[in-house]
């Protein structure tokens, strides 16, 4: 089956492919669960390039030179403060050794991730079916294969863009601008752009490598070959699919931008349908194209009982209810129980030790004196509260933050520590700002009626992101049946009380966008 697939050129439908994915979406709610585990693992690259960043900050603000440094990069630019004999030897290793971590991190995580996102796609198709803990057995299934194929994926499909770019950033004029250097310059630039259309081109033939992975057990230059060979014997099939990516990916930008311009941030939704819904049911549709292509495969009989426009305004937010309803059910469990009060403890430790540590950066720091130099004005409310429409502000803050829970939550599958840093990054960003604000009153006035929802959510949210890296460190410890069991119902319980946290986050948003700068200004802000 491996050495045929794709071989017959078969009639497949993109448009009942794609209706498919959509109901087995809504079907299986659960398949959307390895796109968080996604959020989670971006989360986990974030907290190791934010601890290197703490890292770097404390450490100048310890020897009292992180004023002189911010000045240097004002005056200078980061290039020359990075040469300088002073913050070099700080800022190098840890830069070294944050992007060496990150790279392994990302594979090995990424490994794990697309493992248990195709697979559970295939399942949720072929076996109707999509569980958490067979989420969990199909990440651990082939991950190696996958984190394998997907660093020579990367490799050799971005690997010329990342060539071009680099040879571009070489050769870009200097202050003193000559002809030669003009010339190569503008041959570089064409460099680039063959160099980024190669990568285009070949993003399109290994659109399949990881669906390759899991339906046919290949890996690395075998899963490559696959997909090429099944694009090449599909292409119409295939360039519509990513035709049909790129006009959603352009849609959700132009929305955006257009709507930035009337006074509607819409960043944060344009997210949040990205990764929730598009990007499950698109990365669906791209493995039974795949699947599909195997000549002893048939098209499965599908009849559309209903259209997707109706079900996402009708019957999709009912649902969504449900669910909701479900996670806050599953908070008022997880708060009652004693066994959880170590995972809240650490939590609350980790915003703790991000407050202080951002207090003493900004004290020692000289901050407030440098945003002086830069005509900062304390006490002055962020102009964006008068420049978009508060409620659509407030959604979108709701769903940043919310975004930004589910990211601290899933990231624990990472043993823990993506998650502590994480809540301890928030908490250093908190404790950077207040010794900038006048007084203790102004400060509770700004933070105050929405942070008394927030924070505790955000919490909350670390909180169980520590429990979920205390099952998964106990399931690489203890392997066996029992520990797997505790790390799945610990997913589950994961993601059903960052789906009954958005309430939570929609009432902070709200009341951040229309009642806080309201008492704000009764406190002296202006």
């Amino acid at each position: 089956m491996v050495a045929t697939r794709g071989s017959r050129l078969k009639r497949i439908f993109f448009d009942r492919l794609f209706q498919r994915s959509y109901w087995t979406w809504r079907k299986h709610p659960a398949i959307i669960v390895p796109t968080m585990l996604g959020t989670g693992l971006s989360a986990i690259g974030q907290s190791i390039i934010t601890f290197a960043a703490i890292v770097v900050l404390s450490s100048f603000a310890v020897q009292n030179i992180l004023f002189d440094f911010l000045v240097t990069i004002r005056n200078q630019g980061l290039i020359q403060a990075l040469q300088s004999p002073g913050y070099a030897p700080t800022i190098i290793p840890t830069a070294v050794i944050g992007v060496a971590i990150l790279a392994v991190a990302l594979i090995l995580g990424g490994g794990f991730v697309y493992s248990a996102e195709y697979a559970t796609y295939l399942e949720a198709w072929t076996k109707d079916s999509a569980t958490f803990r067979s989420i969990i057995d199909n990440g651990s299934r082939t991950w190696k294969k996958m984190a394998w194929t997907l660093l020579l994926n990367t490799i050799i499909t971005w690997g010329p863009l990342a060539a071009g770019l680099i040879l571009l950033l070489q050769t870009l004029p200097t202050t003193a601008v000559t002809p030669q250097g003009l010339a190569t310059f503008v041959a570089s630039s064409y460099a680039f752009i063959f160099l980024a259309g190669t990568s285009l081109f070949l993003a399109l033939f290994t659109l399949y490598t990881y669906a390759a992975v899991v339906v046919d057990n290949v890996s690395g230059i075998k899963a490559i070959r696959q997909s090429f060979h099944v694009a090449s014997h599909n292409l119409p099939l295939t360039f519509t699919y990513a035709v049909v990516r790129v006009i959603f990916q352009l849609l959700s930008i132009l929305i955006t931008v257009f709507a930035g311009f009337v006074g509607l941030p819409l960043t944060a939704f344009a997210t949040a349908i990205l990764s929730l819904l598009l990007t499950p049911v698109l990365h669906s549709t791209k493995t039974m194209i795949y699947y599909h292509a195997g000549p002893a495969v048939t098209e499965m009989p599908f009849t559309l009982t209903d259209p997707i426009g109706n079900d996402l305004f009708r019957r999709l937010p009912r649902a969504a209810w449900v669910k909701t309803r479900t996670g806050l059910a599953e908070i008022a469990q997880f708060l009652a129980s004693s066994r959880n009060l170590p995972f809240h403890a650490a939590s609350v430790l980790a915003l703790t030790v991000g407050i202080l540590l951002g207090q003493f950066v900004s004290n020692n720091g000289f901050i407030r004196f440098y945003l002086d130099e830069l005509l900062y004005q304390p006490g002055q409310l962020n102009p964006l509260l008068t420049q978009v429409i508060p409620p659509a502000l407030g959604v979108d803050l709701f769903l940043h933050n919310w975004l930004v829970s589910i990211a601290a939550a899933l990231a624990g599958i990472g043993f823990a520590f993506p998650s502590f840093q994480v809540i301890l990054f928030n908490g250093f960003i908190l404790g950077l700002i207040t010794p900038l604000i006048p007084d203790l009153t102004m400060l509770l006035a700004i933070l105050a009626p929405h942070g008394i929802i927030e924070i505790p959510a955000f919490v909350l949210a670390g909180s169980v992101g520590l429990k979920l890296g205390y099952a998964s460190i106990l399931t690489r410890a203890r392997p066996g049946p029992g520990s797997r069991e505790y790390l799945s119902l610990t997913l589950r319980q994961a993601v059903y009380i960052v789906i009954g946290l958005a309430p939570l986050f929609l009432i902070a948003g709200l009341i951040e966008a229309d009642l806080t700068p309201f008492i704000a200004r009764m406190f002296g802000w202006s």
